[in-house]
């Protein structure tokens, strides 16, 4: 199966048809640019992140810095060869982002230098999220969950070994967290990962981006543009209405309203039970897979080198 197609260029192609120690050397470069220079059309955007001060969208070989004061942007190349497919912010502020050649990165100085080590195993990574004490929790093929409490150093893994992905990984607080994938998979901890019970959205769902805004409100997104929700903690999915039929590929809490972004480079915010499509005046993009809130709005990034700051009034 190839798991890089379906989550690194999957979305591209639909749309055209770390560490802790302390003195460790960056392994990449950074040079400050304009808003207009920051990317090209040859970067593909694959997630974003924020903390206080910074917010960052990831891709290949790149790391895009916008901080939130206005100063100038930071474009961040990486030495050697990287595919950023994922990236989350951690309690500390810190970054991790997930390499799909099977490497975590780690910025703690707001995005402006990253350091790699490598993820366990020869399964392969797809999602990443940061959990509590600032531990490093990654999901893969092969029913993989590994989780690191010293950024990347040394890992835990769990695998049943099964031929499906794991492509989400969400902590909503520091005890509930929340994994889907292949086959409709969920699998929900009440006790801060150590154990692990799973239920199934259905067969026939494969799940692409997750939010859970409480452990019993989550939305989970499709390529096929269905968008399912649960009020129950996943103990029953209904299906909400997205017009567009388009694929969806993020998902963002922005001030207690979920957005949604995909194909298309479309853009929805949920009103009731309807997605309803939000127009961003001279913004296109082949396709937007990072979304996440900043103040007085949220970010979006994606195809093409595409990235805006939009204010929510």
């Amino acid at each position: 199966m190839n798991y890089e197609f379906l989550k690194t260029t999957g979305a591209i192609l639909m749309a055209s048809a770390l560490l802790s120690a302390c003195g460790s050397k960056s392994e990449t470069s950074a040079k400050e640019v304009t808003p207009e220079t920051l990317s090209t059309r040859v970067d593909q955007f694959q997630g974003a992140a924020a903390n206080q001060k910074v917010a960052v969208i990831v891709g290949k070989d790149i790391v895009g810095v916008i901080p939130h004061d206005g100063a100038k942007p930071t474009r961040v190349e990486i030495k050697g060869t990287a595919s950023l497919i994922d990236v989350a912010t951690c309690a500390d502020g810190s970054f991790v982002a997930l390499d799909f050649y099977r490497k975590v990165w780690t910025s703690t100085d707001d995005g402006q230098s990253w350091t790699s080590k490598a993820t366990p195993g020869t399964w392969r990574p797809l999602g990443v999220t940061c959990g509590p004490a600032n531990s490093y929790w990654v999901v893969g093929s092969n029913s993989t969950i590994a989780n690191s409490s010293d950024r990347g150093t040394t890992w835990k893994t769990d695998s049943t070994g099964e031929d499906a992905m794991f492509n989400t990984v969400q902590f909503i607080d520091a005890q509930n967290a929340v994994v889907t994938g292949e086959f409709g998979a969920v699998k929900r901890s009440s006790d801060g990962g150590k154990s692990w019970v799973t239920s199934s959205i259905g067969p026939e769902f494969y799940p692409y981006a997750a939010l859970f805004v409480s452990p019993q409100e989550g939305y989970v997104t499709s390529l096929t543009g269905t968008i399912m929700r649960t009020k129950n903690g996943g103990g029953s999915w209904e299906k909400t209405k997205n017009d567009t039929g388009l694929s969806q590929f993020g998902l963002a809490n922005v001030g207690g309203r979920v957005y949604s972004v995909g194909l298309g480079g479309v853009v929805l915010r949920l009103d009731g039970n309807q997605w309803v499509p939000v127009k961003i005046e001279g913004f296109g993009a082949p396709f937007l897979k990072g979304v996440v809130a900043v103040k007085g709005g949220f970010l979006v990034a994606g195809g093409n080198g595409a990235w805006k700051v939009v204010t929510v009034k």
